[in-house]
């Protein structure tokens, strides 16, 4: 914490008396290429500076004690130091930024690139991931030794995370027979029949249920409609849709052809299985607008590809009763693409959220042992050593990551794509401790030097993640992933949560430890058979994938829901 003592001497500080460097990209992801054009020294940018949460490590045992919190609560921990903020604020005054404006524990900042240049002690240059629209980012920035304890982080300039989505598989319709066991066509009638999922009672639900949406993915109405007459037929009188919230400037465009495959399926699959809740998406922009005075708008350089932050600010500044129940996210990153300070607070505010009654579900991605179908399962630190990849925000704690089965096999595997692995960041939690030993043990040696158990592992649970049909654009398509499988298992526990409501019982919040309880556990069903895709090194080399065990695995976690109504009362029972 910096002295208000300093506040004058920060004021005209430069870097040359002590710096300390806050983010440096060793190894640039994958995907990603550094262009040679020239940047404008006028060209306008924003960054927001990530202050120090001091009280946040009070969140931790507040989730195991499953306390809940209110939002004015929250607030109050995320505060930082009075101190801090000044001390911030009078550094980027001594630069000539005038335009820097607080907002509890950011301050964002409207400058131009040379001022920023300067004053973070960095080069900005112009990179491109695989082609598309180039942002501008640094590969190391530094603050004056005195602000080092102040601030966490500056956004977005060090992010080179994928801005990307790609399913497992998409592909049209086949003209294939539907069965019951969704063996060959995965539709909402054969997922309620493959898990005893009955039919609600009554047509009204409090629960909250939101989805999440990026990447200028919007999900349809029309399409959903079609989806309704030929999977859902009994929902089409009870006139059953969704709203959508616009986050970050948002957009709910509506022209068919700018329907997005991952937010009809996601939205068309969250409400078959979850009627009668309500469920909402969050249209998530990736990049702000700024204005020039005369309400203009003008280039501003500020790109975020899944922009969680974005997110998680919209959803913690909702009042109590607006914050949504369960929470669905179908997109993930490999972990070391992303910030580690920056995974830090996106994790911690995950954490607040499910202080606040939100449970989030999130898949683990569709790169098998790979992490994504991108990764180069190696370290970005400069040692270049090959490992598994995890994927993030997974490997976070307050987090539920959902894998995927196949029900091509009789009886269902774990699906090829299915994620799994171990965090590079994150501590194995007490509650994984003896599920996750003995899948190490049974590995008997394999991957054995390519993953570290000593950390967070996932996936967390798993549901059908494969054959999916969707409406998409006016046709039908098909769709494997564990972007299919995640909003299933929201609805399930959107459901639980229904229940637990009409009981006069609080929602479900953050369930990782209750999920590797006994009593849920009881009421799982174990997959054993099938392995996930490898890493594939230099020379073709391949160590295999992580395979199903019985227990918890790296594909498929604890298994996948057995009898739902078995699933609901041991959710419902748990104190």
């Amino acid at each position: 914490m910096a002295s208000t003592l300093m506040l004058a001497a920060l004021a005209f500080a430069g870097l040359g008396a002590g710096a300390t460097c806050l983010e440096k990209t060793q190894v640039i992801p994958q995907g990603w290429k550094q262009l040679d054009e020239a940047i404008k020294p006028s060209q306008p940018m924003r960054m927001s500076f990530a202050l120090r949460q001091p009280k946040m490590d009070a969140l931790e045992p507040l989730l195991t004690r499953d306390v809940r919190l209110t939002g004015h609560q929250v607030s109050a921990l995320r505060e930082p130091h009075q101190e801090d903020v000044d001390s911030v604020m009078a550094w980027l005054h001594g630069h000539g930024i005038e335009a820097a404006e607080t907002d509890k524990d950011w301050v964002h900042v409207s400058t131009t690139v040379d001022k920023a240049e300067k004053m973070l002690d960095m080069k900005m240059h112009r990179f491109s991931f695989q082609g598309r629209p180039a942002v501008l980012r640094t590969r190391e920035y530094s603050i004056p030794d005195a602000l080092a304890e102040a601030v966490d982080f500056v956004h977005p300039i060090s992010n080179f995370m994928t801005p990307t989505h790609e399913f497992a598989s998409l592909r049209p319709m086949p003209k294939a027979e539907k069965r019951a066991d969704c063996s060959s066509v995965t539709t909402p009638e054969c997922i309620k029949k493959q898990y005893n999922i009955k039919s609600t009672a009554g047509d009204e639900s409090k629960v909250r249920f939101g989805v999440a949406g990026f990447l200028e993915e919007f999900a349809n109405y029309q399409d959903t409609f079609d989806f309704f007459k030929s999977n859902a037929p009994e929902l089409l009188p009870k006139q059953y849709n969704f709203s959508v919230d616009l986050v970050n400037n948002g957009k709910n465009l509506q022209d068919r052809n700018r329907a997005g495959p991952e937010a009809n399926l996601d939205i068309q699959y969250a409400m078959a299985i979850g009627y009668p809740t309500a469920v909402k998406y969050f249209s998530t922009a990736g990049r702000g607008v700024q204005l020039n005075d005369s309400g203009v708008e003008v280039p501003v350089e500020r790109s975020t590809n899944e922009p969680y932050l974005e997110l998680l600010e919209y959803l913690l500044g909702l009042p109590d009763d607006k914050v949504p129940h369960v929470l669905s996210i179908s997109y993930a990153d490999d972990e070391l693409s992303v910030p580690k300070p920056y995974a830090e607070r996106v994790c911690k505010l995950f954490g607040a959220l499910a202080c606040r009654g939100t449970t989030v579900l999130v898949g683990s991605g569709d790169g098998g042992a790979a992490g994504g179908r991108e990764s180069s399962c190696r370290t970005n630190d400069g040692s270049n050593k090959e490992i598994t990849m995890a994927t993030f925000p997974g490997t976070c704690p307050w987090l539920t990551v959902v894998g995927a089965t196949d029900n091509t096999h009789n009886p269902p595997h774990g699906a090829y794509f299915s994620t799994g692995g171990f965090s590079q960041w994150f501590p194995r939690p007490e509650w994984q401790n003896e599920a996750v030993e003995g899948y190490v043990k049974a590995l008997d040696g394999h991957l054995k030097g390519y993953y570290d158990a000593s950390k967070r592992a996932i996936p967390d649970i798993s549901a059908v993640g494969t054959t999916f049909q969707v409406v998409l654009r006016g046709q039908n398509v098909m769709l494997d992933g564990t972007s299919a499988s995640t909003p299933i298992m929201a609805a399930m526990i959107a459901l639980v949560n229904d229940v637990r409501l009409k009981k006069g019982m609080p929602s479900l919040g953050w369930i990782n430890s209750k999920l590797y309880s006994n009593q849920v556990r009881s009421v799982l069903r174990d997959t054993t058979g099938g392995q996930s895709m490898s890493c594939v090194f230099a020379g073709g080399k391949e160590p295999g994938g992580w395979p199903a065990k019985k227990g918890w695995d790296a594909i498929t976690g604890l298994g996948t829901p057995g009898n739902f109504e078995d699933f609901v009362s041991a959710l419902v029972d748990l104190k």
